[in-house]
């Protein structure tokens, strides 16, 4: 009689290193929002996770799903408040978003009014690095050194891209999301905003960089391929068609989504100045 052989044992959990964490602020545990803002078609986000072990989850999936023997290195993480979004209003949730980085976090109803006061939106879309740029310049005058928008997005310098990164600089990109909302290339159709705040790199001989993101469809940190990130971003180039037949009016820049979008993104530098700064070295 024939036995078939036996499954193979499952694979190891990965230890959960605390003694590897690096020295998380109190001040960032719990961030609350603004108590002076009344916050509209945002869904709050109730799980409250402790940063620490969030990161270390993350950092342990990107770990299991390369098997290596060494996990990854976190280069530098600063910890961002989550917050779901309720329609077209991807990118003013991302800046929404980084405002919790500063002493007086922004609701995305504020921002929705004073980008629409500007022009820059009908609905909470934002198809405009610039304007996106220049509601986060007005915004953030107060808790923001310098609003850098990046012409070339992560293709212009990868190097010092990076270095910002570890020096504490908070990034805000579009990009095309996927079912799953990582980067994927959809020629725009799936255009979504994240928000970037840290970075990762792999224990493989490749050494891979890898960005940690947030974005408004879910509450869960997530962890990105730079490359995949900027291939992404550099596909934006159209309106998704079915948007355009939607019977909606959206504010488009000169030169639609490529001009607006498509390779470019923003760097926030001095975000807030110490407050919420997470630094690591693992």
């Amino acid at each position: 009689m024939y036995y078939p052989p036996p499954p193979p044992p499952p694979p190891p959990v990965l230890p959960l290193l605390f003694n590897d964490l690096p020295q998380f602020s109190s001040a960032c545990t719990l961030i609350p929002l603004h108590a002076s803002c009344t916050v509209v078609n945002v869904l709050p986000c109730t799980c409250r996770r402790n940063p620490e072990q969030e990161l270390l989850d993350t950092r342990n999936r990107l770990w299991q799903y390369e098997g290596t023997q060494d996990p990854p290195h976190i280069s530098y993480y600063r910890y961002i408040e989550p917050v779901l979004q309720d329609g077209p209003k991807c990118g003013l949730v991302a800046l929404s978003m980084a405002s919790s980085c500063t002493p007086h976090p922004l609701s995305v109803e504020e921002l929705f009014q004073e980008a629409q006061a500007h022009g820059f939106t009908n609905h909470g879309e934002m198809f405009s690095v610039d304007d996106m740029a220049t509601l986060a310049r007005e915004m953030f005058q107060h808790s923001c050194r310098e609003v850098e928008v990046l012409p070339g997005g992560l293709g212009q310098d990868k190097e010092y891209v990076i270095q910002q990164l570890t020096l504490g600089g908070v990034l805000l990109i579009p990009y095309d999301a996927d079912s799953n909302h990582s980067p994927c290339c959809r020629r725009g159709h799936k255009a979504h905003w994240a928000v970037i705040s840290g970075v990762i790199v792999s224990a493989t001989a490749q050494r891979t960089c890898h960005l940690l993101a947030r974005q408004g469809k879910s509450r869960h940190l997530a962890v990105w391929s730079y490359d995949d990130l900027q291939r992404s971003n550099e596909n934006l180039v159209e309106l998704d068609p079915g948007r355009a037949s939607d019977g909606r009016v959206y504010v488009l820049p000169p030169g639609g989504v490529a001009a607006g979008l498509g390779g470019r993104a923003i760097l926030l530098h001095d975000l807030g100045g110490d407050h919420c700064a997470i630094s690591a070295s693992l």
